[in-house]
């Protein structure tokens, strides 16, 4: 099974900032597919 993360937040004037992360589940485990967004982004 492949799992699609996609959170996103709206950052003002009706824009939006999102972010996909995609992970496969098997029988024995998990892994990302996507290398996985900073825990502090940069704003630009």
């Amino acid at each position: 099974m492949v799992l699609t993360l996609e959170p996103g937040i709206e950052t003002g004037g009706g824009n939006m900032l999102v972010h996909e992360e995609n992970i496969v589940v098997t029988a024995t485990g998990a892994r990302a597919l996507t290398k996985f967004a900073a825990p502090a982004l940069t704003v630009v």
